[in-house]
C-alpha cells in the first residue's frame, strides 16, 4: 500500500488540517511555529517503527478539554492498494476485489478502523471456514429411522445457517436444543438397533457441535481477516528531526561502559556498528588480546557489509567505508566518489560528514527497511550552506524511490521550483492550522520563502512586476524586447511598459515559473513555442493551473496561435529564411568553409531553427541559435523605423506584440 493522502485532527495546535494529498516527494512550506512539526508528528504516530502512541493528556488541543475523548480520530489516511494486495483480499473474501484505495483511521485509543466499501468485506465467517468446522460433525449411521435422519439434517443445516449469519448467541444454545429435537424424533425401543445408533449419534453430535461452536467463535470473520491483512500492509512511518554528524573515532571500552546511558557520539558509533553487523563486546574483548588479526578481519568484513548496504540502497552514493583499530581506539575511514582518498570521517568536510551521517541515521531508523516506508523529515538541511541544501534536495529524490517522503522547510533552496505539484502550504486560521496545495493561500512568511526560491524579493521588481511575460529562453527575451522597443520608437503599439519579461530555461520551466507567479498573485502571461514540448507544457499550465486558479490574472499564448500558423513555430520564425540565413553565413563563415559548404540549403517547411539545426548536424557542425538571436536583436535596437524590418517580420511582429498586449489587458480584467 502507498500513502496518497492524510488528515490530522484534534492534535496539539491542529484542529483539522484538511486532507493533504501527497506524492512520492512532498514539501510542507510555512512560517516557523505554524505547526509543521505537529503535522509530521501526528502522521508519524499512525504507524511508527518504534511504539509511540498518541497521548491525549499531552497532545489534545488546548481550550478544547470539554470535547476530549479517546474515540477521537487523530489521523485519517488514504492508501492506494496494489494489484497483489487486491489479489490477497480476493482470496480472503472468495470474490474478485477491485477497490483501488482504502481509508484507514487511528484514534487516541490507538485503534485502527478501515472504511471497507459496501458489503465487500462482511462481518461474517467465510463459507470455507464454516465448511471446515462443520465437516467435523459425526457422520450419520446407516441404521436409523428416516424421521431421525431428516431431523438430524435439519439441525445440522440450522447450525450452518446460524454460523453463516454470525448469530452466535443462538448457535451457543443449539447443542441443547439439538439434543431435545433429536430425541423427540427417535423411534424408541420398538426398533432396538436403530434406537441405540440414534442415541449414540445424539451424544456424539452434541459434543462435537459444542466444540465446533467454540472453534467458530474463535475464527475471524471475513472483515476481521481483511482488517488484519490491511493493517499488516500499512507501511512503517519514520520520523527524523535531529541530524547530528557522526564521529567515526571512539574508545570502544569507554563506549561499552557508557552503553546504558550513551552520549550522542556513542549513539553514532553504536549505529555504525549495528549497521555493519559488528558486536561491541566482541570488539572490546578482542582488543585486549595479543592476536589482532582476527579482529581486523571482523572490522574489514563489517566495513564491507556497510559499504554494500549503502551501495545497494543509494545507487550513485557509493561510499567506500573502512574500519581500523589500535587497541581500544576505533577509526572510521571514508572514500567518496568525488575524492578517491581514504580519509578519517571527522577530517572530511562538514558537509560530507552531514550527508554521510544523514544516510546512516535514516538507514538505522528504518532498520534497513527502506522500500515501502513513509519517511518524515522535519526541517532537513537546516545547517547546510545553500549549495549543500540543493544537493540534499536532489538526494531526497533518491530517498523517495520506493517510499513516500514528506519534509517540512522554510528554506528557499529546499524547494524544487520545477515541481510545484509537490508543494503544500501551511497557514494559520481562526480554526487552527490548515494545509492546502493552493499556492495563492501562502501567508507572509511562507510567501517570502517561495519568492526567495523563485529568485525574487517581496518588495522589488528585479525579476517581476504586477504584469509579467514568461518566455522559453533568453533568445525570446532579446528579440521580443528589441521588437517592442522598435515599435515604441516607431509610434506603434508596443508591449505594455509595466510588463517585464522573464526568460525561462525551456517550455516546462515556463510553466513552473508562471505557476509560482500565479501563486504569488502576480499577473503573468506564459508564451510557448508551438512544438511538442511547448504544446505539452502549455496544456499543463492551462488545464491544471489556470483551470484551478481561474480567478487569478494569468494567461497563456502559443506562437503558432498568435501567428495563425498550422505547423510548429518558435521565435526564430519571426524572420524569413533568407534574412536569418544571412546572419548564419556571417557568423559561421569559417566553419562552413572548413567543411566545404558554399551555401546553406534548408529543407522546406517546419520550424526554421530546427531546419537549421538539422543542416548543421548533417555537416557535423554545432549551431548556437543564441548567438544569432543576440546579433539580430542588436541590429533591431539600432533601427529607427519599423519598416526597416523584413515585411514578414513586420507582420508577425505586429501580431506578436498585439497578442501580448491583448493578453496583458485581460490580466487587468481578471484581477478586477
Amino acid at each position: 500500500m502507498k500513502l496518497s493522502a492524510f488528515r490530522i485532527e484534534m492534535y496539539k495546535s491542529i484542529l483539522d488540517s484538511q486532507w493533504v494529498t501527497v506524492n512520492d516527494l512532498t514539501v510542507l512550506v510555512g512560517k516557523n511555529e505554524v505547526g509543521k512539526t505537529s503535522l509530521l508528528r501526528g502522521l508519524h504516530k499512525f504507524n511508527p517503527f518504534h511504539a509511540d502512541p498518541y497521548d491525549i493528556t499531552r497532545e489534545w488541543p488546548r481550550a478544547h478539554r470539554d470535547k476530549r475523548t479517546e474515540k477521537q480520530i487523530v489521523c485519517r489516511t488514504r492508501f492506494k492498494i496494489e494489484p497483489e494486495e487486491e489479489q490477497k483480499l480476493s482470496e480472503i473474501t472468495g470474490e474478485t476485489i477491485q477497490i483501488g484505495e482504502l481509508e484507514i483511521t487511528k484514534s487516541y485509543a490507538g485503534e485502527f478502523e478501515i472504511a471497507f466499501p459496501g458489503d465487500l468485506f462482511p462481518d461474517r465467517l467465510h463459507p470455507n471456514d464454516i465448511d471446515k468446522a462443520m465437516g467435523k460433525l459425526p457422520k450419520m449411521p446407516d441404521e436409523v429411522t428416516e424421521s431421525f435422519k431428516v431431523e438430524a439434517a435439519e439441525v445440522a443445516a440450522e447450525a450452518r445457517r446460524l454460523a453463516a449469519e454470525g448469530r452466535f448467541t443462538e448457535l451457543v444454545k443449539l447443542p441443547d436444543v439439538a439434543v431435545q429435537r433429536l430425541r423427540g424424533s427417535q423411534g424408541g425401543g420398538k426398533i432396538q438397533p436403530q434406537y441405540q445408533n440414534e442415541t449414540q449419534y445424539i451424544d456424539q453430535f452434541a459434543s462435537q457441535l459444542r466444540s465446533t461452536v467454540q472453534e467458530l467463535q474463535k475464527t475471524e470473520t471475513v472483515q476481521h481477516k481483511a482488517h488484519d491483512y490491511v493493517v499488516s500492509r500499512i507501511p512503517t512511518f519514520v520520523y527524523m528531526d535531529e541530524y547530528k554528524s557522526f564521529r567515526g573515532t571512539a574508545m570502544l571500552n569507554e563506549v561499552q561502559q557508557r552503553r546504558k546511558r550513551p552520549e550522542p557520539d556513542d549513539e553514532a558509533l553504536l549505529t555504525i556498528l549495528a549497521l555493519s553487523g559488528l558486536d561491541l563486546d566482541q570488539l572490546v574483548k578482542k582488543g585486549n588480546e595479543a592476536d589482532k588479526e582476527e579482529r581486523q578481519y571482523d572490522l574489514d568484513d563489517g566495513a564491507s557489509t556497510l559499504t554494500e548496504k549503502i551501495k545497494g540502497h543509494w545507487g550513485q552514493l557509493k561510499y567506500d567505508v573502512r574500519f581500523n583499530a589500535d587497541g581500544q581506539q576505533f577509526f572510521t575511514f571514508i572514500r567518496d566518489p568525488k575524492d578517491k582518498a581514504l580519509i578519517r570521517l571527522e577530517e572530511r568536510s562538514r558537509g560530507f560528514q552531514w550527508f554521510f551521517s544523514f544516510d546512516l541515521l535514516l538507514m538505522h531508523q528504518t532498520k534497513g527497511t527502506f522500500e515501502g516506508c513513509v519517511i518524515l523529515l522535519d526541517e532537513p538541511g537546516l545547517h547546510l550552506h545553500p549549495e549543500g541544501q540543493q544537493d540534499l534536495l536532489k538526494r531526497l529524490g533518491e530517498y523517495a524511490k520506493g517510499n513516500v517522503l514528506i519534509y517540512s522547510t522554510h528554506l528557499p533552496f529546499m524547494i524544487d521550483l520545477q515541481e510545484p505539484d509537490r508543494i503544500r502550504i501551511l497557514s494559520e486560521t481562526a480554526n487552527g492550522m490548515v494545509v492546502t496545495d493552493d499556492l495563492t493561500q501562502t501567508q507572509a512568511e511562507g510567501k517570502l520563502t517561495l519568492q526567495a526560491a523563485l529568485g525574487i524579493s517581496g518588495r522589488t521588481s528585479y525579476l517581476v512586476a504586477d504584469r509579467n511575460l514568461v518566455v522559453e529562453g533568453v533568445d525570446d527575451y532579446w528579440l521580443i524586447s528589441a521588437l517592442s522597443s522598435l515599435a515604441s520608437r516607431s509610434g506603434m503599439q508596443a508591449m505594455p511598459e509595466d510588463m517585464l519579461i522573464t526568460p525561462a530555461g525551456g517550455a516546462s520551466e515556463v510553466t513552473y515559473i508562471a505557476t509560482f507567479m500565479v501563486g504569488q498573485e502576480l499577473g503573468v502571461v506564459a508564451l510557448y513555442d508551438t512544438d511538442e514540448s511547448g504544446t505539452t507544457a502549455k496544456d499543463k499550465f492551462v488545464k491544471k493551473w489556470l483551470a484551478r486558479y481561474h480567478d487569478r490574472p494569468a494567461g497563456a499564448l502559443g506562437l503558432g496561435d498568435v501567428w495563425k500558423l498550422s505547423g510548429e513555430a518558435s521565435i526564430e520564425d519571426l524572420f524569413p529564411d533568407d534574412f536569418y540565413l544571412g546572419y548564419i553565413r556571417k557568423l559561421y563563415e569559417k566553419q562552413l568553409s572548413a567543411v566545404g559548404v558554399g551555401d546553406i540549403a534548408l529543407n522546406k517547411g517546419g520550424q526554421l531553427v530546427k531546419r537549421v539545426e538539422s543542416f548543421f548536424e548533417v555537416h557535423k557542425l554545432i549551431f548556437n541559435k543564441g548567438s544569432i538571436a543576440k546579433r539580430i536583436a542588436r541590429d533591431i535596437r539600432a533601427m529607427s523605423k519599423w519598416t526597416e524590418l523584413p515585411k514578414e517580420t513586420q507582420e508577425r511582429g505586429v501580431m506578436l506584440l498585439a497578442g501580448i498586449t491583448d493578453a496583458a489587458e485581460k490580466l487587468n480584467v481578471r484581477a478586477e
